[in-house]
């Protein structure tokens, strides 16, 4: 079934073409599960969502828009499980960077079916040939501009790839976070400087911390990353997902990534983790 979109709130798919998302990828965007219409994990992402216009300074879209938005796509389709992504761009203009102060945001709601998956019990990572380059100011958030994460994609032969920093430490797998277990303890690599904080990573580092397990957020070379017990990546969609080999070197799961999947499962069911609409 073709996805359902909105603009502003009304049904269409076209965008001007002095958008500038179109024109500069100058906007935001939030990838969201719906079940049974329950947004999972809305405090996470509206948080993220309000970070970024705060850091790129766009205007916020009050979060009752938002969810009017999503709850009439959610009406237009008969979807049990479905994606729903929010795209938030600073607004229209003509040729330049430059944009006046009072620009509106333009907004748009894209909702698509979800297969239901299973998580595989092979999953390879390898290193991808392009990465991140450093700027504070864009990371963490979830912004438009994704050519670092398209030319890391390109040429990728396995599951998943992961990207480096200009110093060849690890960020991030090109479609979530990664984490590795050393012994009884978690590390997970910074992202004061490049990378997007997913929202299923403050979950996990939670549940962890919850669990008792020593959770470390620092800078994680790929030394220590093939020194590892277990790795495992996160994303919205897939929600956690265990490596069983990067290039190489062949991983197997341990009891600690175990009571990390049980916990966040049990935290996916919580009825206080899911946003009625």
């Amino acid at each position: 079934m073709t996805p359902i979109v909105l603009i502003n709130g009304a049904k269409q798919s076209k965008i001007s073409i002095f958008n500038r998302n179109v024109q500069f990828g100058d906007g935001l965007f939030e990838t969201c599960v719906v079940e049974n219409k329950k947004i999972l994990f809305w405090v996470n992402h509206f948080a993220r969502l309000n970070r970024g216009c705060e850091q790129l300074k766009i205007s916020k879209v009050d979060e009752s828009v938002w969810l009017s938005d999503v709850k009439k796509a959610l009406s237009l389709c008969s979807y049990d499980r479905c994606v729903v992504k929010l795209i938030l761009s600073r607004g229209e203009s003509l040729r330049g960077y430059g944009f006046k102060d009072d620009i509106k945001p333009v907004r748009a709601v894209i909702v698509s079916e979800l297969q239901k998956t299973t998580l595989n019990n092979s999953f390879c990572l390898e290193y991808c040939q392009s990465g991140y380059d450093s700027n504070p100011k864009l990371a963490g958030i979830k912004h438009c501009n994704r050519l670092e994460q398209v030319l890391a994609r390109a040429g990728l032969k396995s599951d998943e790839g992961i990207m480096l920093d200009e110093n060849h430490n690890v960020i991030s797998v090109t479609q979530g976070n990664i984490y590795a277990i050393l012994g009884n303890k978690l590390i997970t690599p910074k992202l004061d400087k490049c990378g997007v904080e997913g929202t299923r990573r403050a979950v996990i580092l939670d549940l962890a911390k919850l669990l008792g397990i020593k959770v470390k957020v620092d800078t994680l070379s790929v030394k220590e990353l093939g020194q590892a017990d277990e790795v495992f990546i996160s994303n919205s969609i897939i929600g956690i997902q265990s490596i069983s080999q990067i290039g190489d070197i062949g991983l197997g799961e341990s009891p600690i990534t175990k009571k990390i999947k049980d916990a966040f499962t049990e935290k996916r069911a919580d009825s206080n983790s899911w946003q009625c609409i």
